[in-house]
């Protein structure tokens, strides 16, 4: 039997021989290219930590509804407890309805130029979400 040498020569293996020649040239004597990077090391976390322990407590709340189903006799719903602006309590939108709601409710009394913004951002708001959206 021809040795692979003998057979490149005689045209009968076509590039194939020279293919492995070519990739064996390339990776002899060439450290790896490739660079492995290692996990972080994991770190040492307290999880009982004073932001931890108390994470989802809110402070927000006066002291004798803090716990409202059980020490506050079930008398006061948490929507009462929100601070915020008067037509945002308790109430869920997209942003057209939330201005469209801020207009209904506070609009009498807004200042000339914020009046105008606000009725600006309803025209394109109102035009955007009539022309795209899942509604469609």
């Amino acid at each position: 039997m021809e040795t692979l040498l003998q057979l490149a020569r005689w045209g009968l293996l076509g590039r194939s021989l020279s293919l492995v020649q070519t990739a064996r040239s390339l990776h002899c004597g060439v450290a790896s290219w490739i660079h492995v990077k290692l996990p972080p090391e994991p770190k040492e976390v307290d999880r009982w930590t004073e932001k931890r322990a108390l994470f989802g407590v809110s402070f927000l709340c006066p002291a004798p509804f803090t716990p409202l189903g059980i020490l506050g006799d079930f008398q006061v719903h948490p929507k009462d407890l929100i601070i915020g602006p008067s037509w945002l309590r308790g109430w869920r939108g997209n942003e057209l309805q939330r201005c469209i709601r801020k207009k209904q409710i506070v609009g009498h009394r807004m200042f000339d130029q914020d009046y105008k913004n606000l009725n600006k951002r309803i025209r394109f708001l109102y035009r955007r979400f009539n022309r795209t959206g899942k509604h469609r």
